[in-house]
């Protein structure tokens, strides 16, 4: 039996020559410092061979709310009632950048059912969505990792909305994506750019114009350090889980473009 090549291209062949893609999750624009750097590349190494050996879980269940759909993220004291002493509701954090969210309306933008987590795992959960908007950066941009990671939200934190939503931030800056063309000759021959890939589902984005936020490493390990110089987020464009085709991951990260990628206005 004969398999179609399904890998995106530009224009003069495939993006990806390597052996394998990952998702940039997994290859972050961060160089790992010896002995300590060696602690992530065990984690992932570990992850890979668990998911060989024993595959991943089913996904979770369905949400309440569906995709498109307005909510109304509870009152802070509401939310907390609902957590333990941890900050944690059937084991999902309700992270310190989510606090700013409270009692604002948003629209779902994901039901997320199964996810890579913090620790490269994949994971299953139920009830939850990410909301079109909310992200790790906070309500005014100033929290977070600082790679506008998507919030996730259990559906105990939230409650059907007639509200008007909530202004989204004002872009300081915009971009363009410069053709698959330009973008091909910064890669490498696995379709990378120091270590990060150009992986599947960006080629369509190639051309149009979105509000770009520079991506500003705010908790990074002791033993890592930013490379690559100037890498950006562009407002709402995620991971859809091209990467993982076999699996699936619904955590929406914010997908990294490098400014070689980009047409940056002035």
């Amino acid at each position: 039996m004969t398999v179609k090549d399904s890998r995106p291209t530009l224009s003069g062949g495939p993006v990806f020559t390597g052996p394998a893609t990952r998702c940039q999750y997994k290859s972050l624009p961060l160089r790992d410092l010896p002995p300590l750097g060696l602690v992530r590349q065990a984690r992932l190494a570990l992850e890979d061979s668990r998911e060989r050996r024993n595959g991943v879980p089913a996904p979770g269940g369905p949400s309440a709310f569906s995709v498109g759909d307005w909510v109304r993220v509870k009152d802070a004291d509401a939310v907390r009632a609902t957590l333990d002493d941890q900050d944690r509701h059937r084991g999902l954090w309700f992270t310190g950048s989510q606090w700013s969210y409270c009692g604002r309306t948003y629209q779902v933008e994901h039901v997320v059912r199964r996810m890579v987590d913090d620790h490269y795992r994949m994971r299953r959960l139920s009830a939850t969505t990410s909301l079109r908007g909310a992200t790790c950066l906070g309500a005014d941009g100033s929290e977070g990792c600082g790679m506008a990671c998507a919030l996730l939200f259990r559906d105990e934190w939230l409650e059907p909305s007639t509200e008007a939503a909530a202004e989204p931030l004002t872009p300081t800056r915009y971009a363009t994506v410069r053709s698959l063309d330009e973008i091909r000759a910064t890669l490498d021959a696995g379709g990378r750019l120091h270590g990060v890939p150009f992986q599947p589902g960006m080629a369509r984005f190639a051309g149009t114009s979105h509000g770009a936020t520079p991506v500003r490493h705010r908790s990074l390990a002791r033993w890592q350090r930013p490379v690559g110089g100037d890498w950006y987020v562009l407002d709402s464009l995620r991971c859809g889980g091209e990467p993982l085709p076999l699996t699936g991951c619904d955590r929406q990260c914010a997908l990294l473009w490098h400014s070689s990628w980009l047409h940056l206005d002035a």
